[in-house]
């Protein structure tokens, strides 16, 4: 027998032993098919509302174009110097990718396809399909008018400031252009120079057309780049070349005119050798000269070059050098191995690692090669300078050896240098310009498309396909997120697993309900039903509980009012007598008793008050006789003054309750609810067991924990908890009676007969 003191509650946070089986696969279908109709109620509607929204979605185009960059154009002429587009270096590509997504770009696009005019790209003449949701929405049912006077109430609609035509178009083209941009994706092809533009749209042709267009305008930007940069230097040539071309005719012309002052003829020289080296000396003091305009003129465009961060490995200078060309050709040889290589080693191979530290070092020596060019540039014009200087010296000593009749020779040789030196500049730009000149149209694109995009046949959004799946798992998910909300919802319990489970006290009795007859009535009409085996094993298992004691008195409560212990007992008691047991029914529900109401007792008799007052007079003469049955009834009496804690715990209850156990085999005690008064507590101590009724699937289990928690307290001797008014179709088809309570109603129908 399990005894008071071996009976502990759970706390709510507590595991009990058996407690594995709620995360079983079994357990877990059990909650599904017990809830199935809600669960297959939500699976529907979200199906059905996922179905909805994905055929209001409206489909999308998306189309791609490959554009390759950094491609190698040929050179006619070296006019690298005024052009760039090495697409080499680290972080061009990314950089071309900016310039694939500006918004000069896309207005060039936008403008040459008219895409003003069309719907999707400006706002002022889209016009929103009605669909579903646009009649669902409840801002939608509000006029337009309420909603505007509405926000004016409010202060939230601000005065905008007139537009003229030229403002609107500008601010319509900004909106486009960022409409536009939002559809274009660009998109950088994992180690390679390749970029993938994909534009999205609602026409499939005009995705396409779009994609192909905007790469076409992309090349197109190049070329007027190149041509732009071209110009520019063109231009600035011509301005130079204007100037020089001054200075050259202001030069020769002031050599005539002090020529013909002095009455110096062309060729007059003077006799001797002071004559013959001035001569000489002028002639190389020219040369000289002009060696030094060369030079810093070479100097000035390679220091230009590498200023600008310009390529100065087009200079003349550097492309004259063989040790500069062996090393260029020592280069593309470790480039073309390194291209033949990738495919077999990979980037990380230690080969691989080798060529590419071999092509760094020979980028290096050439880079120290051009530094060693435009060095010996400068040291050149050093030496010009320095030879000019000298001699500048020595014409000098020679003219002061002269005389003063020769002091007019010297300044017309001076006149013919200047004239020369200028002479000689024009001419090394005037090559320059007609290099430049001759390159205009002449431009190769540093990109190019190598994958045209083509109308799309199938949208790219929404993938209808996917979606659906989607929506059917998250449909499975929500449906059993709410079947699990609703069972961990649902207070009540349901199966004696759930009593032991919960409550870790022994479940002795599952009594069904009675439709549309009083059950107490029902126990003697239909002996052979299923009703009366219910109470049949009920009576058994309480015997079962304590095989080694006879319990003679038995205290039938409950937790909660309403839950049919009056009803069970009078029902027990009646199923023992009817079993040929003598049995007394004690109503000791003092304040509200209802056994004398089922049995349509309606004058007051004598009963437990009373007799708890007459001391000398015996417990049978207050027993009322059951017409239906052999029961003997004790009713509550009519002694309204009493208090039943007081009655309980007196030694007159103890005699009367030796007394009816000297006479009958089973007393049966009716008491009030234990969590309403204590009177089920005071008379637990003066009873062999306890049976607490809980209504099936209804009373709270922490009130039925909190019930049986002052039961203990009190040491009462608990037999087991009793769950009425069970509902034995679904607890049949539901499958709660994994124990064999009840397992397939239907199947046991045959052996009952009601």
């Amino acid at each position: 027998m399990r005894q008071s003191n071996n009976i502990s509650l759970l706390d709510d946070n507590e595991i009990a032993p058996d407690d594995e089986d709620i995360i079983s696969l079994s357990n877990i279908l059990h909650v599904l098919w017990l809830r199935r109709r809600i669960f297959l109620a939500v699976f529907v509607f979200v199906v059905v509302t996922a179905i909805i929204i994905i055929s209001q979605l409206v489909p999308k185009y998306t189309s791609e174009s490959d554009i390759l960059v950094g491609t190698a154009g040929s050179q006619v002429i070296d006019v690298d110097a005024v052009l760039t587009g090495n697409l080499d270096r680290w972080g061009a590509v990314d950089s071309e990718v900016e310039v694939i997504r500006s918004r000069g770009l896309a207005r060039k696009v936008i403008e040459k396809l008219n895409l003003l005019n069309v719907e999707e790209f400006n706002p002022g003449i889209k016009e929103t399909s009605p669909g579903l949701f646009l009649y669902l929405n409840p801002v939608n049912w509000i006029s337009d008018d309420f909603k505007h006077n509405f926000k004016e109430a409010l202060g939230l609609v601000k005065e905008k400031a007139a537009l003229n035509e030229k403002e609107k178009q500008a601010r319509l083209l900004a909106v486009t252009t960022s409409i536009y941009l939002e559809k274009l994706k660009t998109s950088v092809i994992r180690e390679s120079q390749v970029i993938k533009l994909a534009y999205s749209s609602l026409n499939p042709k005009l995705a396409s057309q779009i994609a192909n267009t905007h790469a076409e305008m992309y090349i197109a930007s190049q070329l007027d780049a190149k041509f732009d940069a071209t110009e520019k230097a063109t231009s600035w040539l011509n301005e130079r070349l204007t100037g020089l071309r001054t200075k050259v005719e202001e030069s020769e012309r002031a050599v005539e005119i002090y020529r013909n002052e002095h009455g110096l003829s062309q060729g007059t020289g003077g006799v001797g050798l002071v004559i013959t080296q001035l001569s000489e000396i002028n002639s190389q003091l020219i040369i000289a000269k002009a060696e030094k305009a060369g030079a810093e003129a070479r100097l000035r465009q390679m220091e230009s070059l590498l200023k600008n961060d310009a390529n100065a490995e087009t200079a003349s200078e550097v492309l004259a050098s063989p040790l500069i060309q062996s090393l260029r050709n020592q280069e593309a040889t470790l480039n073309r191995k390194v291209s033949e290589m990738a495919v077999e080693y990979g980037i990380k191979h230690p080969k691989m690692i080798r060529i590419r530290a071999e092509i760094k070092d020979l980028q290096d020596r050439i880079r120290r090669e051009i530094r060693k060019i435009a060095a010996g540039l400068k040291n050149e014009v050093q030496v010009a300078q320095t030879r000019e200087n000298s001699l500048r010296s020595s014409l000098k000593e020679v003219a002061n050896q002269s005389g003063t009749n020769r002091k007019e020779e010297v300044q017309l040789r001076a006149l013919e240098r200047e004239a020369a030196a200028n002479r000689t500049l024009f001419e090394t730009f005037l090559n320059r310009f007609k290099e430049t000149t001759s390159t205009q149209g002449m431009h190769e694109a540093d990109a190019r498309i190598i994958s045209i995009a083509e109308t799309p046949v199938w949208p790219s959004y929404p993938n209808t396909r996917m979606m659906f799946v989607l929506s059917v798992i998250l449909a499975l998910f929500i449906a059993a997120a709410v079947v699990y909300m609703l069972e961990m919802l649902n207070p009540g319990l349901r199966t004696p697993e759930d009593i032991e489970r919960f409550l870790n006290v022994p479940a002795i009795g599952l009594i069904p309900t009675v439709e549309n007859r009083d059950p107490f009535d029902y126990i003697l009409e239909k002996p052979q039903s299923s009703f009366s085996e219910a109470l049949n094993t009920f009576r058994v298992s309480l015997c079962l509980s304590d095989p080694d004691r006879v319990a003679n008195a038995i205290q039938i409560t409950s937790a909660v009012p309403e839950e049919g212990k009056s009803t069970l007992a009078l029902c027990m008691a009646r199923g023992a007598a009817n079993s040929g047991q003598k049995v007394a029914l004690v109503d000791a529900d003092l304040r509200r008793p209802s056994i004398e109401k089922k049995l349509g007792f309606f004058e007051k008799t004598k009963g437990l008050t009373d007799l708890i007052m007459a001391h000398d007079e015996k417990v049978f003469d207050y027993l009322i006789k059951d017409e239906k049955s052999e029961l003997n009834i004790l009713p509550k009496g009519a002694a309204e003054y009493i208090n039943p804690v007081d009655v309980f715990t007196s030694y007159r209850m103890k005699t009367i309750i030796a007394e009816l156990k000297d006479q009958f085999d089973l007393i049966i005690f009716d008491t009030p609810p234990v969590m309403v008064v204590s009177d089920a507590r005071a008379l637990a101590q003066q009873v062999d067991k306890t049976v607490l009724v809980v209504c099936w699937d209804r009373t709270p289990r922490k009130v039925v924990k909190a019930a049986i928690q002052q039961l203990v307290s009190a040491e009462s001797k608990l037999a087991g908890v009793v769950l009425q008014k069970v509902n034995l179709k679904q607890y049949g088809r539901y499958g709660y009676g994994d124990s064999g309570y009840y397992y397939h109603y239907g199947k046991y129908g045959q052996y009952y007969s009601g």
